[in-house]
């Protein structure tokens, strides 16, 4: 075990990790944190240093973190949640001791991607705490509604929200294509010319910002055919398994949808910029400690992508 001196340690070095751990990426985590890349690097160093542990690598697409950062980003963002109760004079939020209802706005995908490990972690660790996941009304309507309490958080990709209200990246998730199994497609990146022909379910999402599939698309002079638009992620890979049609879904998603309905699993044909999934919430309860356990506790349950 490397012994680490707190006394002297920066506590800016562990902000710096904490935000690292969540982007997996320097450049990101400079922006978040209004430092340069080189400046975020060499905070890397020093911890990197202090603690003995590399604390992230690089991976094909980002930063991967080590079994020492794992173990210890859980207790550094205590850490720094209890420091910020103190700074701001809030009344601490005792998990294990908690009786409170949060109530998130969030798409379908959202349940599947970050819901289940969520509860587990709640069972275990805040018993008397409930969620309440509602379906995410329209972007006019959020910001009224976050304001006065009614809705907690709203989780789903970046919106255009408006004033007074603060946002946190949750995490980012990757894209993967799925078609039935009897096409026998070999493992690896989807065919490009099979992507553009086969008709694909597409999901219908009103609140989204663009379609990346389709920008990217369009940017190399390149059109899929949407042969079904639907209203949930459910209904995409139950369509694909029983038309042949294609899909494109969240990695975390795709690979458990891919197993359940006999779909095969690959890589798009081009590189499609990935998803961000952001937590809004009003300034009003920017001092609300519980609050922010519940978004510290969801980026833990993020389900990232693969390495």
């Amino acid at each position: 075990m490397h012994n680490v001196n707190t006394r002297t340690l920066d506590l800016n070095l562990l902000v710096v990790f904490a935000t690292l751990w969540d982007t997996q990426n320097v450049t990101r985590a400079g922006e978040r944190l209004a430092l340069s890349q080189p400046a975020v690097s060499h905070a890397l160093r020093r911890l990197r240093e202090r603690l003995g542990d590399e604390l992230f690598v690089t991976g094909r697409h980002s930063l991967v973190p080590t079994a020492r950062a794992a173990e210890l980003i859980g207790p550094v963002r205590e850490a720094l949640s209890r420091l910020d109760d103190v700074l701001q004079g809030s009344t601490p939020f005792l998990p294990a001791a908690a009786q409170r209802k949060f109530r998130i706005a969030s798409g379908d995908f959202v349940e599947f991607l970050i819901l289940p490990r969520l509860i587990q972690h709640i069972a275990r660790e805040a018993p008397g705490v409930m969620i309440e996941v509602v379906p995410l009304p329209p972007s006019n309507a959020l910001p009224p509604l976050l304001e006065t309490g009614e809705i907690d958080l709203v989780i789903n990709t970046p919106l255009a929200l408006g004033a007074g209200l603060r946002e946190e990246s949750i995490t980012t998730v990757s894209l993967l294509t799925l078609i039935w199994q009897r096409e026998g497609l070999p493992p690896g990146r989807f065919p490009l010319d099979l992507y553009l022909e086969r008709p694909q379910v597409m999901i219908e999402m009103h609140q989204r910002v663009g379609n990346i599939i389709d920008t990217t698309l369009q940017a190399q002079g390149l059109t899929r055919r949407v042969g079904v638009l639907v209203q949930n992620f459910m209904a995409m890979p139950v369509i694909a398994s029983q038309t042949g049609y294609i899909c494109n879904l969240p990695g975390p998603i795709a690979q458990v949808f891919a197993e359940t309905f006999g779909l095969s699993c690959h890589q798009p044909p081009v590189d499609f910029p990935e998803p961000e999934l952001i937590a809004y919430w009003h300034a009003r309860f920017d001092s609300d400690s519980g609050l922010r356990w519940l978004r510290e506790l969801i980026k833990d349950c993020a389900v990232t992508r693969p390495a």
